[in-house]
């Protein structure tokens, strides 16, 4: 699997995992919740690169939380 095609699939699996909440958690403090929860349960599925997890899955989850 190429970076592209695993950044991609990622990508969903993320969506997926925080569409699967409750809808009162899917707020700007229920991402960094998510975060952190994502960093003990699967810390793959975090973004990588420069810079801080955080703001890069607010980016990833744009439009899905308030």
């Amino acid at each position: 699997m190429t970076k592209k095609e695993f950044e991609a699939v990622r990508l969903v699996r993320v969506r997926q995992l925080f569409k699967a909440r409750p809808a009162e958690d899917r707020t700007e403090t229920g991402v960094l919740h998510f975060c952190a929860w994502l960093q003990k349960h699967y810390p793959e599925l975090l973004p990588t690169g420069p810079g801080d997890a955080y703001q890069h899955l607010k980016v990833d989850l744009k439009g899905l939380y308030k």
